[in-house]
């Protein structure tokens, strides 16, 4: 599945609805942590590389499908 062009901001948003909340912002980069100690950790960009956000869910164990189903 390929993923869409997305901004730092689309990606806190559904993030945000899959229960992670933000930890730590220090320059371009968030830091989110999830109830269940899951962490992720990805540029606050205009566009964020569909390559380095798709290897930042795969570390954080969040299915691909699920995350583009939560994008509005």
């Amino acid at each position: 599945m390929k993923l869409p062009l997305l901004s730092g901001r689309k990606v806190l948003a559904t993030l945000k609805r899959l229960g992670f909340s933000e930890i730590h912002r220090k320059g371009s980069h968030i830091k989110m942590k999830h109830s269940d100690g899951r962490k992720i950790v990805f540029p606050y960009h205009d566009e964020i590389d569909r390559y380095t956000l798709k290897g930042a869910l795969k570390d954080a164990d969040v299915e691909l499908i699920e995350f583009v189903k939560n994008i509005r």
